[in-house]
């Protein structure tokens, strides 16, 4: 059956009525043996049904059957062992393999945890860690793999980041969440993201960043990408910053404001985060279907603004996706030159 092939599935309760249970799936037919394959689903009061397998060989000669049932962990590790063999069986050599999904880092989320588990498995085996000891460098294996997976997990947040915006998952909280854990994203001009958020009275900042040149700190302020972000007057033919945004904005000045008072010389239980004349960021709604003129128009409202920036979530998927690029291409470069004057 093609993977693509939509597939009908009738489940339905047993007579017992303590599981349910899908139809008999052939998994061979000839004229000597039969072999089929029955799902049941055992229900749970607080969590999902869980599923068990029996698989049946009936011997078609003596009319012999032969029964076997997989609970949820067997079927589990049954299909994780023949995705690695049905992996290997596609190779034209015989080797020792590290099976994992390497090419579609920017595919799935999970493939940096798949990277891991396929490596540590490779090195739990005395004989191929001793190989690996005695052929390759250790400095240059550890530097490959950090290089390898921090590429993946680079991959895998811009992944995730652009699945939230696809979906339209709106809550602040969700690209909060991204955002902490992703503070790379921001670009090289800082260091990292503080875990401080009150800078003051009744205020709390979404992110605060340690510049790279300075130390000081700046602001960004982090709003639904289902917002509108510029509008157009047609009366006065000229864009203007839409309500949501003139709320960020103006709620942005009494936090610069705030954090320059309190944070010059360090703040009081914090002394390490300091801030002299900082700027701020405001990440809110979309462009990704935007006409020139009209990105056009957020660059000269900006322009026009001192210590605020507006821009959208797109464009921050953009400085990513850019970053992620150079990183790539960097680690690439410093592959071919090692290898040609290896």
């Amino acid at each position: 059956m093609d993977q693509d092939e939509p597939v009908f599935f009738d489940r339905r309760p047993a007579s017992s009525g303590a599981v349910s249970y899908g139809e008999r799936m052939i998994i061979r037919d000839t004229t000597r043996v039969r072999i089929e394959a029955i799902p049941y689903f055992i229900p749970h009061k607080n969590s999902a049904a869980e599923l068990s397998m029996k698989l049946i060989r009936t011997d078609k000669v003596d009319g012999e059957p032969c029964e076997m049932t997989l609970n949820a962990n067997d079927l589990k590790v049954f299909k994780r062992h023949i995705a690695q063999a049905l992996a290997v069986s596609e190779q034209e050599d015989d080797g020792q393999y590290l099976v994992f999904r390497a090419d579609q880092l920017d595919t799935q989320t999970s493939a940096s945890d798949d990277a891991v588990r396929a490596i540590g498995g490779a090195l739990d085996s005395r004989r191929f860690a001793s190989r690996v000891a005695r052929h390759v460098d250790p400095v240059t294996l550890a530097n490959a793999f950090s290089a390898t997976v921090r590429i993946g997990e680079l991959r895998s947040a811009v992944t995730e980041l652009q699945e939230n915006l696809r979906e339209g998952r709106a809550r602040e909280d969700i690209y909060q969440s991204w955002c902490e854990r992703h503070s790379w994203a921001f670009g090289n001009a800082y260091v990292a993201r503080d875990d401080q958020r009150f800078i003051g009275i009744g205020d709390h900042v979404d992110l605060l960043m340690e510049s790279t040149a300075s130390g000081l700190r700046d602001i960004y302020e982090l709003k639904r990408p289902d917002k509108a972000v510029i509008l157009y007057d047609d009366t006065h033919k000229n864009w203007y910053w839409s309500t949501h945004t003139a709320q960020a904005i103006g709620q942005c000045h009494r936090y610069l404001d705030t954090l320059h008072r309190a944070a010059q010389h360090g703040l009081p239980d914090r002394p390490e985060i300091t801030a002299y004349h900082p700027r701020a960021v405001v990440v809110i709604g979309r462009s990704h279907e935007w006409e020139k003129s009209k990105l056009h128009a957020l660059h000269g409202l900006n322009s026009r603004m001192h210590g605020i920036t507006v821009m959208t979530y797109d464009q921050l998927l953009a400085q990513c996706t850019a970053l992620l690029d150079q990183i790539s291409s960097d680690e690439a470069a410093q592959e071919t030159t090692e290898g040609l004057s290896a």
